[in-house]
């Protein structure tokens, strides 16, 4: 009888240690995991063995059927793995956060009572910095799209949060993905992003790139509205203003922008166009000129109003060549009033070529003076000059 209980007894033990010791495999990855939290700044050489030996407590406690049931082993995995994740710059990277996804979803179901929130909320941190490393890595790459599968898999962990969105934002625009991009930028728009003035920016651009010109002026209408000092918001909604026919609508708009940024070039340009275009051709001379003395090598500008003074002496010429031939004398002083306005175009057409001779437009706009002129060595001299183009 006392051999049959000492022998009891010892079986009895025996269990007893086996599930001890896959408890202390836990309490092992547990202590070794906490040093290498507490020593990784610090110190990273004192640090990795430390996650070494908590990798293989846990790796053992998970798999024995002792605790293969307890959360806080499957927590500990989800947050060393985790924690390999984000220090590891390798393709082994992915492998590690997939273990530690796994082993999260198994932590979360096991711990009915919440033991473990906090550490859980740890791993999404966790794996959130190992989804933003990652989509980084490919982003500086150039691989845009597997970067916004790396950002946009990080949102799993922290839902809207605004660098991720930010970021798979400017890898789907830098990709060509617009509509992806128009959404990861939408969402941003009600948040107090640090970089939301580019956001608006970006939008307006993809909207356009996506021929949603309406769109476009909207979100930079809004952007505008909203950062009242952006110019580079005011510029983008005045420019696609004037791609889409809307002059009029635009002209107070530009004229207040000027009023703010005087020195910016662009906006008595824009308004040269604008008045252009509703033919009020004295106010859109002034305003090129107001650009050109801005800056004197404004190509653009110089284009424009040599055009400009061209098409008011083309519609004389053309007016003077519809006079009756009893109207020699009307006919003579309107023609010489046209070729004046030839003449004084000239000017601008020969420094938009001298400033970028390589402006196909330019140099065709300097061919229509000179054939106006009859000039055919003139001519033939151009002509040469854009067949080389």
């Amino acid at each position: 009888m006392k051999t049959k209980s000492l022998l009891l007894a010892l079986a009895v033990s025996g269990i007893s240690a086996t599930a001890f010791a896959q408890k202390s495999a836990v309490n092992t990855a547990k202590s070794e995991y906490d040093s290498y939290a507490t020593l990784k700044a610090a110190s990273p050489q004192l640090a990795t063995p430390k996650i070494t030996a908590a990798k293989e407590a846990v790796d053992k406690a998970v798999a024995h059927e002792k605790t293969a049931a307890d959360p806080t082993a499957w927590t500990y995995k989800a947050l060393i793995y985790a924690d390999l994740a984000t220090s590891d710059t390798t393709s082994a990277s992915a492998t590690l956060a997939a273990e530690a996804v796994t082993a999260l979803a198994k932590a979360k179901e096991l711990d009915k009572e919440g033991k473990n929130k906090e550490n859980i909320g740890k791993v999404n941190n966790l794996l959130y910095i190992s989804q933003f490393s990652a989509g980084k890595r490919f982003l500086d790459k150039g691989d845009y799209s597997n970067a916004y599968t790396e950002f946009t898999k990080g949102l799993d962990y922290a839902p809207g949060d605004t660098l991720l969105n930010y970021a798979a934002g400017i890898s789907a625009m830098n990709g060509k993905d617009y509509p992806s991009a128009i959404k990861r930028f939408t969402e941003l728009l009600p948040t107090n992003y640090s970089a939301l003035e580019n956001v608006y920016s970006n939008l307006s651009v993809l909207y356009a790139a996506t021929k949603d010109t309406a769109s476009a002026i909207r979100i930079a209408g809004e952007g505008a509205a909203k950062f009242p000092a952006s110019s580079d918001l005011a510029t983008r909604e005045i420019e696609f203003s004037l791609m889409t026919g809307k002059q009029k609508e635009v002209i107070e708009k530009i004229t207040a922008q000027a009023a703010k940024d005087p020195s910016n070039k662009l906006f008595p340009f824009y308004l040269g166009i604008a008045y252009n275009s509703l033919e009020e051709n004295v106010k859109a001379e002034e305003a090129y000129k107001k650009a050109i003395e801005l800056d004197p090598s404004y190509t653009d500008a110089y284009i424009n109003i040599g055009g400009l003074i061209m098409n008011n002496g083309i519609v004389i010429y053309n007016k003077a060549n519809k006079l009756p031939a009893n109207k020699q004398a009307e006919y003579t002083a309107t023609m010489k009033k046209a070729q004046e306005e030839f003449d004084r175009a000239l000017p601008y057409l020969t420094k938009a070529v001298e400033l970028n001779p390589k402006s196909e437009l330019s140099l065709k706009n300097l061919k229509t003076y000179y054939t106006i002129k009859n000039n055919k060595a003139k001519i033939d001299e151009i002509d040469a000059k854009i067949n080389a183009l």
